[in-house]
């Protein structure tokens, strides 16, 4: 999947600060005065994997705060959200990831159609975080992003996060752990609310994370429960379902080094 995954940066094009390390406990003090990205090449944001996420984030089409209830999946929200579920399912990357749970004989992947009707399902199936409306689905957790008080929940995207860097909307705080320019585990806030510790692939497609995180949560789900390499690196991704209004959800799904 990796060598298939064509839109995923290049040499040159992200350059990283890593700054001083951090640790949970820590997250009241002051910031770093460098952001995690130094440099990022926007000319890949125009392909078409990039550019519809983008354009979900500039219309705003989901609330961060996660016990509000979210507006209904129709009209230009769902056609917005199609278009991205189209274009990522469309990718030489997710092509290989769908032949893999075929290979694996998941019950839904007999076809293109049927894994697709459950997968949209997966990420999209509504569900609460807070006893009350269903304002979260794992997309939303994943690629959005939540607040839950002053906490950040989920927010597993680079490029997401990226944006929000250079909105001065997000500021870095430390890392955890890292590797390479590949994977980190880091500290931030997010307006006024806090990350203590999450992590995100960096230069991967998004197409990418959503396939990988899929068949991840598909077939070895739990704590760590997903082994793979990149590029050498021994990486791992932890995920949980849960109930929802479709059946079965994702309630979320992030990388581990």
């Amino acid at each position: 999947m990796r060598a298939a995954d064509v839109d995923k940066a290049g040499p040159g094009d992200l350059i990283l600060k890593w700054g001083k390390k951090t640790q949970v406990g820590l997250e009241n003090e002051q910031s770093n005065s460098d952001e995690l990205f130094v440099y990022v090449n926007e000319t890949l944001f125009e392909r078409p994997v990039y550019a519809t996420l983008i354009e979900v984030y500039k219309r705003k089409l989901f609330t961060p705060e996660v016990c509000g209830k979210e507006a209904e999946m129709n009209g230009f929200r769902k056609a917005q959200l199609q278009q991205v579920f189209d274009t990522w399912t469309s990718t030489e990357v997710f092509k290989l990831a769908a032949d893999y749970l075929r290979e694996k004989e998941f019950k839904y992947a007999s076809d293109v159609k049927t894994l697709k009707e459950y997968l949209w399902n997966l990420w999209f199936g509504t569900y609460t975080r807070c006893r009350g409306p269903s304002g979260s689905s794992g997309w939303e957790h994943v690629f959005v992003g939540e607040w839950k008080g002053k906490t950040i929940d989920g927010h597993h995207d680079w490029v997401g996060y990226y944006l929000l860097q250079k909105a001065d909307r997000v500021h870095y705080r430390g890392y955890y752990t890292y590797v390479d320019n590949l994977i980190g585990t880091v500290q931030y806030t997010w307006d006024n609310h806090v990350k203590p510790k999450g992590g995100f692939l960096i230069g991967t497609s998004p197409a990418f994370d959503f396939s990988l995180f899929s068949v991840c949560a598909i077939l070895h789900p739990g704590s760590n429960g997903c082994r793979y390499k990149i590029d050498g690196h021994p990486l791992g991704v932890t995920s949980f379902k849960q109930s929802c209004s479709a059946g079965t959800c994702l309630a979320t799904a992030y990388p581990t080094a």
